[in-house]
């Protein structure tokens, strides 16, 4: 971990991309997580609905990431549900407290009931210009605070077309977890040229993807990356949620548009449930 980017993506490349992906053996425990980014979306209203609407599964680790105004009452009305329905926030800042307008902080996440906090989103990278060592130190904040991270990686569409995919990744991955021993953290790889455009990846290139993901994860932190879970994100919807679930490499999903309605997010919760894939 204290060797440079540029050698580290060098080596990673020479060892792993000759690799048979396909070989790699699932080892350890991993949770099987649906997870909905709802972004800026959402009243009080249909915050209420939606939970009064949505059911879950004991089978699968259900998190629902509300807009900051609305965790507290979204808080609230899990715990009146009674339903096993975690809460995650859609962004943190890095510093404790301080002078830094408009940012949320770990304690006020967990103050509201959050357990998850998303991280590194192609949106808050475009958007907000965060880059991987940004990202790396929300990461180790999180960790601090007892939250653990939905840690989001992804390439473009002109990445993707000059075969960049893997260095982007690795690169991704080197940064925003450099100097972390703590795997207790989620990916989500959402390729950034499928996010929201209805052209999600297919089963077999998201699974290609995720156990590229898994032996980089393997290189920096040896067997302990069998147990850490990769979701799946861009355009996942409840119509392609079998297919993904099928693969030995997708332990869920991160949901953005799909999630907005019960019903819709439903049908991928009992997708990824125990018992009832095909």
């Amino acid at each position: 971990m204290e060797q440079s980017i540029e050698s580290y993506i060098k080596n990673l490349v020479r060892d792993v991309i000759g690799q048979t992906l396909g070989s790699l053996q699932i080892q350890g425990d991993r949770q099987t997580y649906v997870i909905a980014n709802w972004k800026m979306n959402k009243t009080l209203a249909e915050t209420a609905e939606f939970f009064q609407e949505i059911n879950s599964s004991n089978d699968v680790t259900v998190v629902v990431c509300p807009p900051a105004q609305l965790l507290y009452p979204a808080h609230l009305f899990i715990k009146q549900s009674g339903k096993p329905v975690h809460l995650g926030g859609q962004n943190v800042h890095w510093a404790d407290k301080g002078a830094y307008t408009g940012e949320t902080s770990t304690a006020m996440l967990k103050d509201v009931g959050c357990e998850y906090v998303i991280i590194g989103h192609s949106e808050r990278r475009q958007y907000a210009s965060e880059d991987d060592s940004l990202v790396n130190m929300k990461v180790k904040q999180s960790l601090m605070a007892g939250l653990t991270p939905i840690i989001c990686i992804g390439e473009t569409l002109e990445q993707k077309n000059s075969l960049q995919t893997e260095e982007v990744l690795a690169s991704q991955l080197f940064g925003a977890l450099n100097k972390i021993d703590s795997s207790h953290f989620i990916i989500a790889y959402e390729p950034i040229w499928a996010i929201g455009t209805g052209q999600s990846a297919t089963a077999e290139l998201a699974q290609q993807t995720h156990a590229y993901i898994r032996s980089v994860l393997k290189q920096m932190f040896g067997e302990k990356a069998e147990s850490i879970s990769i979701l799946y994100g861009g355009s996942a919807n409840q119509s392609n949620a079998a297919e993904y679930s099928k693969m030995p490499d997708i332990e869920g999903v991160l949901v953005g548009g799909a999630s907005l309605k019960a019903k819709s997010f439903d049908g991928m919760i009992k997708v990824f449930a125990k018992g009832d894939q095909n």
